[in-house]
């Protein structure tokens, strides 16, 4: 007998047990889907947000220079990457620049700063260094996710001299490394397919095997690097640069596409402002519409 006022107490057998763990992780396996939906979301968000800071931050460089940012001041220079950090409360990181002075010949520290919101949560959070130059050893800088629209050109060159995008190589005079002059060539009045029917930033395609290669084959180098327009600018139309389609798309000449990590679309901003996402299954005529600033040519959806 037990002792009076004692219960028997009954654990569980292993059956039940087993069970009990199925249950829990089919349950996981229900919630996970859900989980990531919702994180995706939020990653979406975020980079929408960053796009939008940064047309804040272009629109505000337009006012104060009545021109805007070109994609880089002179061949081995800043980008526009480093001209708008003023306006994205980045004036300590800005301060630091020799615009004068060549990439290769900033302080480590600049060639190497972080800005987050120069990174999509989907594709990356933390700082990543360039790797590669063309197989060989490159003088590391930060990389980032977004680039600005060169337009469309023939021959996938990127950043021509006549660039059909809104932000082009600048008008520049150099004296071995050293900018002399650099002058942008566009304005929002160059823009006159207008503001609502031309993008100005997207996000770029970027083969999560191919990160940190840079040079004049590959396009993740660092954003601050002016040698490389790939880095930095992309092209869209035909009769090749589509939109990239998924993480490891090497189609064609992938350094010179826009593209994302968000299942299905590839975020852009555009010159008004506002921030659109645009199907990855988007024909190339209309792509190359909405990337030419000047061919009168509009998406009426847009």
């Amino acid at each position: 007998m037990l002792p009076l006022g004692s219960r028997s107490r009954r654990g569980f057998t292993l059956i039940e047990l087993l069970v009990v763990i199925a249950i829990i992780a089919i349950l996981i396996g229900l919630l996970l889907p859900a989980v990531q939906k919702v994180r995706e979301s939020a990653n979406r968000t975020t980079c929408q947000n960053n796009l939008k800071q940064m047309g804040i931050a272009i629109h505000a460089y337009h006012d104060a220079n009545k021109k805007l940012p070109p994609s880089r001041i002179g061949p081995q220079h800043a980008t526009w990457f480093v001209l708008i950090l003023p306006y994205l409360e980045q004036s300590a990181l800005y301060s630091k620049w020799d615009l004068s002075r060549s990439y290769y010949e900033q302080s480590v520290e600049v060639k190497r700063a972080f800005v987050p919101l120069y990174v999509c949560p989907t594709r990356r959070t933390e700082p990543m260094m360039s790797t590669l130059y063309e197989g060989n050893p490159h003088d590391p800088g930060t990389q980032g996710d977004y680039a600005c629209n060169g337009g469309q050109f023939y021959n996938a060159i990127v950043d021509h001299p006549l660039c059909r995008g809104p932000m082009c190589y600048a008008d520049a005079q150099v004296s071995g490394t050293v900018l002399i002059a650099s002058n942008s060539q566009t304005s929002l009045a160059h823009i006159t397919d207008g503001t609502s029917n031309t993008f100005l930033v997207g996000e770029k395609h970027s083969v999560r095997s191919r990160w940190g290669h840079s040079g004049p084959s590959f396009g993740e180098g660092s954003i601050w690097n002016g040698e490389f327009p790939r880095n930095f600018s992309r092209i869209a139309g035909q009769t090749r640069w589509n939109l990239g389609q998924h993480p490891e798309d090497l189609a064609g000449p992938w350094h010179c596409k826009f593209g994302s990590y968000h299942p299905g679309i590839c975020q852009f901003l555009f010159t008004d402002g506002r921030v659109t996402a645009i199907a990855n299954s988007i024909d190339m005529d209309s792509l190359q519409r909405l990337a030419c600033r000047d061919d009168g040519l509009v998406n009426p959806e847009f």
